[in-house]
């Protein structure tokens, strides 16, 4: 018997010990089924159907035939074949488990997933569809098959429930919950803020795969809910907004209250939120869709994640590594916004996901450095840091430089007003004059260090509309603004390569505004002649530059999701003009020089001498 075959015998008898370089070994009655080379009993493994991917190599052996072996399967690193033939004889039965990731469970962390062998940066570790999608609690308006904003102009012919246009009247998602949303009978008139009706709408979705989908079904009924954990504040949001509209509205009492209470929790803890396409006038009048994935969920959460996540045009889920991994290191996946401080996130977490995170950045007094949960010293101007960060609530506070104590009611009750002044100034967006924002950071670049997380906010804000909004257009913008345009890109750039190292689409979106901040300025100076030709080019081979650092901070991979994808464009476009401008410059005549008034030759006069007479007296 060839390995490949023992491996569908050791899977049936569920006593699997270990995945040996030779095949799986197995005890079953206590007997061996086969004698295999490096056989060892010694760490029986908790084997799901989820779990069949676990390869634990001990030597580089072909796993068809034994022999020694240097080429590995390249999709999961954990296999080893001594030809290519016999990687293609032994794939058969290779292929259901070939992954470059394994499960594992602890009493703390629940399951996981784990790096098989060791991957490299860019490694691709899942590509998978979604199980569903949908909208999510906090979405504006949007239509019910390709999730983008409506306005009210085409309603389905079926519920009458705002939609694109024909082609999204039909789409399967759609379907599943037409003919139920018409016997309900709920008008969509709100376009604008967010709207509660469409809370039920995933949650319904899920709930008609137990009978159209038992296979979907069993997939999302088996994550994690935290029913349990959930606020009353919640509770009675998603019973008054889904529980209800479905038991009652809908008439769909076979299903429970604590069925529905434990769908809503599935998708709060395990979703991802997908890019949908809309005015985004301000934050609440925002389409918003989600999905959820059979594996991807599996990856716990790290404030510095090992890989990336993308979604591409069709929903598709990519996840790579962002950094070398190691085998037996945990995959770990950002489900928080990097720019907000240690205590905010750690909140956040707990909140939507239910756990508190104690990653290397949450033990850091300094995250990684950034100090974006930082004040300024009262005492010399230093920068000071929580002494007790995991622990907010008795957290003392202290100068690194100095070391004085600082009163923690104070930088709390500091931290608590700048919260809710900038909450305030995001949740109008646009409509928010840049005035406000630019009060906000004078009031408080004094106390806050520059990166901290509520002058991060306003500054991201700010590098964004300068140049963007009206009347603050970049030929518009003062010389002191232009500057102040850069400065600020220069320290989120500077922040993010802390907190987010590598394919960071802020960090290539501010590079981005940089070069073009850059451009401007060499453009004015050029054009009043305080710079020449040479110098010129020179400044535009800097923006250049900058502008291929930004690329190179964008996904790299093509299977980038649609932001990606429109930002390298941009770039892309940028670069080409900025090659013309170049060489435009470049290759024109040289503007003639004035010389200054006290630099100008001197014209020389003739000596005066006499007049010779052209005729004399008598002629």
């Amino acid at each position: 018997a060839l390995p490949g075959n023992f491996i569908s015998r050791a899977k049936e008898s569920g006593d699997i010990y270990r995945i040996t370089a030779l095949g799986e070994c197995c005890l079953r009655d206590g007997q061996c089924w086969l004698d295999f080379r490096h056989h060892t009993t010694d760490s029986k493994l908790d084997m799901s159907a989820d779990d069949s991917s676990d390869l634990l190599l001990d030597d580089k052996l072909c796993a068809q035939c034994g022999a020694a072996a240097e080429q590995r399967c390249g999709r999961c690193l954990s296999v080893y074949y001594c030809s290519r033939d016999h990687q293609k004889g032994h794939w058969k039965s290779h292929r259901l488990d070939c992954k470059p990731y394994r499960i594992e469970r602890t009493e703390d962390k629940g399951r996981y997933l784990v790096a098989n062998g060791d991957l490299p940066m860019g490694h691709l570790v899942i590509s998978e569809e979604p199980i569903l999608t949908g909208p999510s609690y906090t979405t504006s308006a949007l239509c019910l098959g390709c999730y983008d904003a409506v306005d009210g102009s085409y309603m389905c012919t079926g519920c009458n429930w705002p939609l694109c246009n024909r082609k999204c009247e039909t789409a399967g998602s759609h379907q599943m919950e037409c003919s139920l949303l018409k016997q309900a009978d709920i008008d969509i008139t709100d376009f604008v803020g967010p709207n509660t009706s469409y809370q039920f709408i995933t949650p319904l979705r899920c709930l008609l795969l137990k009978s159209r989908d038992p296979a979907k079904w069993k997939l999302i009924s088996g994550m994690e809910s935290h029913v349990e954990d959930q606020t009353r504040e919640y509770r009675m949001e998603m019973g008054r907004n889904v529980v209800r509209v479905i038991r009652q509205t809908l008439g769909m009492d076979e299903f429970t209250e604590h069925d529905i209470m434990t769908i809503c929790g599935i998708l709060t803890v395990n979703a991802f939120e997908l890019f949908t396409t809309g005015p985004h006038k301000d934050r609440d009048s925002t389409p918003r869709a989600w999905a959820v994935y059979p594996t991807t969920y599996l990856m716990n959460h790290d404030c510095l994640a090992n890989t990336l996540t993308s979604i591409d045009s069709k929903n598709k889920m990519h996840v790579r590594t962002r950094m070398a991994v190691k085998k037996g290191e945990a995959l770990t996946a950002e489900y928080s916004e990097c720019l907000w401080g240690t205590e905010i996130r750690r909140h956040q977490l707990h909140r939507y996901k239910y756990f508190w995170c104690e990653c290397r950045r949450c033990r850091d007094p300094t995250e990684l450095g950034s100090f974006i949960s930082s004040h300024r010293c009262p005492n010399c101007g230093g920068n000071v840091v929580a002494t007790k960060p995991l622990d907010y609530n008795t957290t003392g506070f202290r100068c690194e430089s100095c070391r004085v104590i600082v009163r923690g009611e104070v930088l709390k009750r500091t931290n608590h007003q700048v919260e809710e002044e900038v909450f305030e100034l995001e949740s109008k967006e646009l409509e928010t004059p840049i005035e406000e924002y630019e009060d906000l950071v004078e009031r408080h670049e004094s106390i806050l260090h520059p990166n901290h997380y509520a002058m991060l906010r306003c500054k991201k804000f700010l590098a964004h509309a300068y140049g963007r909004q009206p009347g603050y257009s970049l030929a518009e913008l003062s010389e002191e603004r232009l500057n102040r345009k850069m400065e600020m890109c220069r320290t989120l750039i500077d922040a993010l390569e802390m907190v987010s190292p590598r394919y960071s689409d802020d960090t290539a979106h501010f590079l981005y505004e940089l070069h073009a901040g850059l451009v401007e300025v060499a453009r004015r100076r050029h054009d009043l002649g305080m710079i020449s030709n040479q110098e010129m080019v020179v400044a535009l081979t800097e923006a250049k530059h900058i502008l291929h650092q930004a690329l190179q901070h964008l996904y790299p991979w093509n299977d980038g999701d649609l932001r990606d994808l429109e930002a390298e464009s941009k770039a892309k476009k940028s670069l080409d003009a900025l090659d013309g401008w170049i060489e435009l410059v470049d290759t024109a005549k040289p503007a003639e020089q004035t010389k200054p008034k006290q630099e100008q030759q001197a014209t020389t006069k003739k000596p005066k001498g006499k007049r010779k007479r052209r005729g004399g007296k008598g002629k």
